[in-house]
């Protein structure tokens, strides 16, 4: 069997014995097996050569060919039959069979052929002059028909779910309880920390109730306890005078040398320090004057305490009361007063709502992706319906406020706000209704788009 060689990309060269038109085996041992190589088949002193790509095959050492050309295998299979067969071909018949060329076809239309494809047809000039008049008359159509709105959209930005929008402030029970007294009605024109609604709470009087009647009782405990201290220290000059007695009872006992020698001097120092201990009002003893004294005077600190104490309890639960009332938060009207004697609101019910004294707006919404070509003080243009006509009214963008929109759940965008003009509330009020809807588009500032206004007034 005739023999090959076989080179690696790292420049060795083995010769292949054994050898199909899908596959050869490795001559050697080798841990790793290449994956490329070039193949060299010796005929008749000239090599033939060419790349080829190897992919492992069921044996250890079998490397299948990998990705041949057509050429490249009819190139196997030329030396494989020939082996097969057990006599080579000359070598112009395997050139032959590896080159014979192909005869071409002609692509082009004959004479015939194309006179016989134009029999009947229009001329192509006619033809051109009719396409091109189709042309221009659909051209015609779609910038006539589109034209305004793609000028409008290159000259304004539409907002979607415009509508007038009062500021409204509901106002909540801060507490669960009961009406007591309503101080307003709708339309009434209120201030700001005015009162509109007293609410009263059964815990909140049940608690004011208790705390003074505590209140009560402490404060006869501190009348008593002060009463008592004060008979104590009725007492203080009689306590006084047994010390004194003790001390004269002392220096009786002495006599007048003791007192030059100051001999036997123990018992007068004793009595006289026990007088100036009481006189500091100290304790010297359980339950002495001034051990009493002290206790009396805790008791009557203790009351007060209490009392202190169930004092601010008292202002406390006052205050508490008083905040469960409905105040103005602002200056408004009252638009909504569904509230009624003697009723209970649990915490968090509405009493009632207040429009704030100020201006409508028109609000709508954008897409996020528009949020570098808008902002506040753009004009804008509102169009309004009164009584089947549409009235045109011109506004300013005061608010652009990225957020997500309550009307659609999960969606993102850009909430517009946009204030009227003056004369739309004095003079046409009844276009500002809440929740009027409002088609509302916004006047793009681009120089560019300026200087072809100027440029299509001048020409027209």
């Amino acid at each position: 069997m005739p023999r090959w060689g076989w080179s690696w990309a790292t420049g060795d060269v083995v010769n292949v014995t054994r050898w199909s038109l899908n596959s050869l085996e490795f001559p050697h041992d080798t841990d790793v097996l290449p994956t490329q190589g070039i193949l060299s088949i010796p005929f008749q002193g000239v090599d033939i050569r060419f790349p080829v790509r190897f992919a492992p095959g069921d044996d250890a050492r079998e490397l299948v060919f990998e990705g041949l050309t057509g050429r490249q295998r009819e190139t196997l299979a030329v030396f494989y039959r020939s082996i097969l067969s057990g006599k080579m071909a000359s070598t112009e018949d395997i050139i032959t069979s590896l080159d014979t060329p192909v005869d071409l076809v002609p692509m082009e239309e004959t004479e015939e052929e194309k006179a016989e494809g134009t029999k009947g047809k229009t001329p192509r000039l006619f033809r051109v002059i009719r396409s091109l008049t189709i042309y221009a008359l659909i051209g015609a159509m779609v910038f006539g028909l589109l034209g305004k709105q793609i000028w409008s959209h290159l000259s304004r930005i539409s907002v979607g779910q415009a509508r007038v929008v009062a500021e409204l402030v509901e106002h909540h029970a801060p507490v669960g309880s009961y009406v007591e007294k309503i101080l307003v009605a709708e339309g009434d024109v209120v201030k700001q920390g005015d009162t509109l609604v007293k609410l009263t709470s059964p815990d909140h009087s049940s608690s004011l109730t208790e705390i003074r009647s505590d209140l009560k009782r402490v404060e006869g405990d501190v009348r008593q306890a002060r009463r008592a201290l004060e008979l104590h220290l009725e007492g203080l000059d009689d306590a006084r005078r047994d010390f004194l007695q003790d001390l004269d009872r002392a220096i009786a006992a002495r006599r007048q040398n003791d007192f030059l020698a100051n001999y036997d001097m123990g018992e007068v120092r004793r009595a006289l320090r026990a007088l100036e201990l009481f006189d500091a009002e100290v304790s010297q003893a359980e339950g002495d004057f001034h051990a009493r004294r002290a206790f009396l005077m805790d008791i009557l600190r203790q009351r007060k305490d209490e009392l202190s104490q169930l004092k601010r309890e008292l202002s406390a639960e006052k205050s508490v009361g008083g905040a469960a009332d409905i105040v103005a938060t602002e200056d408004g009207v009252i638009t909504e007063l569904p509230v009624f004697r003697d009723q209970f609101l649990s915490r968090g019910d509405v009493a009632l709502t207040l429009e704030t004294d100020g201006p409508r707006h028109v609000v709508g919404w954008l897409d996020e992706g528009l949020a570098a070509a808008v902002f506040p003080g753009m004009k804008a243009k509102m169009v309004a319906n009164s009584g089947g006509q549409t009235r045109l009214i011109q506004g300013k963008v005061v608010e652009i406020a990225a957020m997500a929109n309550p009307d659609l759940s999960g969606a993102f965008g850009l909430r517009v706000l946009v204030l009227p003009a003056d004369w739309v509330a004095r003079d046409a009020p009844e276009l500002l209704q809440p929740d009027a809807p409002m088609e509302l588009s916004l006047e793009r500032s681009r120089p560019w788009l300026n200087k072809l206004r100027e440029l299509i007034n001048v020409r027209s």
